[in-house]
């Protein structure tokens, strides 16, 4: 009987040593009580739906559970999102500026990397607000000095990158700093990346996003044949509309992809007001593609800001996903016979090319 108490309690010390060998904290603080109350949610960037929330108290919130596979995650609180990765021990999330990430090996890792590349998006940042109070500079010149510093950030920015992905390959920090690098790299360069990575890295849904949108980008690049798409309630009555309703039908159509939410958006708004006044007729339309957000939202913004033109609404991840859209605003130009003459047109760009080919 003893013995069989023995074998007992050797096997449950065994099970609780395997439990909490997979098991995981996350311990996370913020700034002040304002966020008191308010929920955060825990997602992987494998899954759609969150895998767990739990509520704010005195500042602080906790996750426990147990981890099968390490893996990148987030927390999501109201519109702040923490990227870290989900694996066995304590892990440590404050939401302070800078958000500093401690505890396990990985997480360390991660920290250093986001202080390193957030110190140099700072530098970048206020570099661009000291030359704008400089009123000794002109425009054109605080334009150039402006270049010149960001190249030479962005060369600081590839190097941080490679300092972090070489030696990490094959899990779930290697992917995550691809993913971030792949927005700075060109198709070719990121798929020799891609080429050089462990399974892990080669099978996160986020990488496996980047090499078909980019498969996607050269498929709709300039010279290319419009891709239709059509948006079963895009019209503002709520009725199907396809983009083959206004493009290919003989006309050079301007085609704005854009949401309520972003400011550069709203900001091209003026300049899109101006061509289609100058040039709007048989020749000429615009058309705004709302994606990625809310349906009255649009319909708000549309309101506020007179936007008289065409425009297909509540589109979502449609036509990005079509164009390989990774940004907005994304302004292209298509010609009468529905090829597409240019991509990523902003600001004077765009009355440039249509005092050219109109």
């Amino acid at each position: 009987m003893k013995n069989l108490i023995l074998i007992f309690c050797a096997v449950a010390c065994l099970t609780a040593a395997c439990t909490n060998g997979n098991s995981f904290v996350i311990k996370g603080t913020l700034s002040d009580d304002t966020f008191d109350n308010a929920m955060v949610y825990l997602f992987d960037y494998e899954q759609t739906d969150a895998i767990d929330s739990t509520v704010i108290k005195n500042s602080t919130f906790e996750f426990k559970g147990n981890v099968e596979n390490i893996s990148v995650c987030f927390l999501s609180v109201n519109r702040m999102k923490v990227s870290f990765i989900l694996e066995q021990g304590n892990i440590l999330i404050d939401f302070s500026n800078p958000v500093k990430i401690e505890g396990t090996e990985l997480n360390k890792e991660l920290s250093k990397y986001l202080l390193e590349i957030n110190s140099i998006n700072k530098s970048l940042s206020d570099y661009y607000t000291e030359l704008k109070n400089n009123d000794e500079i002109d425009e054109s010149e605080r334009e150039d000095l402006f270049a010149i510093y960001e190249e030479e950030m962005d060369q600081k920015k590839d190097a941080v990158f490679e300092s972090f992905f070489v030696p990490n390959k094959d899990n779930p920090l290697g992917a995550f700093v691809l993913w971030q690098w792949s927005y700075d790299l060109t198709s070719e360069v990121m798929k020799t990346l891609y080429e050089t990575a462990g399974t892990y890295v080669k099978n996160f849904p986020k990488i496996k996003e980047v090499l078909y949108k980019n498969e996607r980008l050269a498929a709709t690049s300039a010279g290319m044949l419009f891709t239709d798409f059509t948006i079963e309630n895009g019209t503002l009555d709520g009725d199907p509309v396809s983009l083959s309703d206004y493009v290919g039908k003989g006309k050079y159509v301007l085609v704005d992809f854009w949401a309520s939410w972003c400011g550069p958006c709203i900001r091209e708004i003026p300049v899109l007001k101006d061509v289609y006044e100058k040039y709007q007729g048989d020749n000429f339309e615009l058309l705004g593609v709302a994606v990625w957000d809310k349906r009255e939202e649009t319909l708000l913004s549309i309101e506020k800001h007179e936007m008289t033109w065409h425009k297909i609404i509540d589109a979502q991840s449609i036509p990005t996903d079509l164009y390989g859209i990774r940004s907005i605003p994304q302004i292209i130009l298509f010609g009468p016979d529905g090829t597409i003459i240019a991509r990523n047109l902003r600001g004077d760009a765009i009355k440039q090319l249509l005092d050219e080919v109109l």
